[in-house]
């Protein structure tokens, strides 16, 4: 069973298998969130292997969102407060914070947690002179503060992030992960 939320409510949606195979023949699903009655629309991937029936050989189509990886990302834990989330990252500054109706970020990380700010921290990504990929990240003026590696952040303190490092964000954990060298190459070319 999958789960989207509303983007109205902010609530959990169940998608059972019967719902999936209900879609239209291009993959559109409707469902009626049953806490708002909004009505939320999607789109189905079919991953590869899939038949032109749309059914993979287990039965069930996923729901799907490509990751642009090819400049780093970043992987949030699953906890008490939310599940396991992966976001790509942008060229620039990629506001972080708790997904909210009524606030906007680069990546909404969708969680009940609440000592994590709506406007949490920003991770910046800037190319170097030769080509390579920096990534930093600074609190955002969180309540709470932004850490990393079990270091708290000062105000207005950017901190170098490498492959692997830590990032906690009140009670939730986000793990940083640079572009594979192959992966920026082929993105480059293209």
């Amino acid at each position: 069973m999958k789960r989207i939320f509303c983007p109205k409510c902010d609530n959990p949606i169940s998608i059972s298998r019967e719902a999936l195979r209900q879609a239209s023949p291009s993959g559109v699903l409707s469902l009626l969130c049953p806490d708002c009655c909004h009505q939320v629309r999607i789109r189905l991937v079919r991953k590869s292997g899939e038949s032109d029936a749309g059914q993979s050989a287990s039965g069930e189509q996923e729901v799907a969102r490509e990751i642009d990886r090819s400049r780093g990302h970043i992987v949030v834990l699953e906890n008490v407060f939310g599940y396991r989330q992966e976001f790509g990252l942008g060229e620039g500054n990629n506001g972080i914070g708790r997904r909210n109706k009524d606030s906007v970020v680069d990546i909404p990380i969708i969680t009940s947690d609440p000592s994590m700010g709506r406007h949490h921290c920003i991770l910046r990504v800037t190319t170097k002179a030769d080509g390579s990929l920096l990534h930093t990240v600074a609190d955002d003026d969180s309540l709470v503060g932004t850490f990393v590696g079990g270091h708290l952040l000062g105000k207005k303190e950017w901190c170098r992030l490498n492959d692997g490092d830590v990032i906690t964000l009140g009670a939730t954990s986000v793990i940083f992960h640079a572009p594979d060298h192959e992966e920026a190459t082929q993105h480059d070319l293209h």
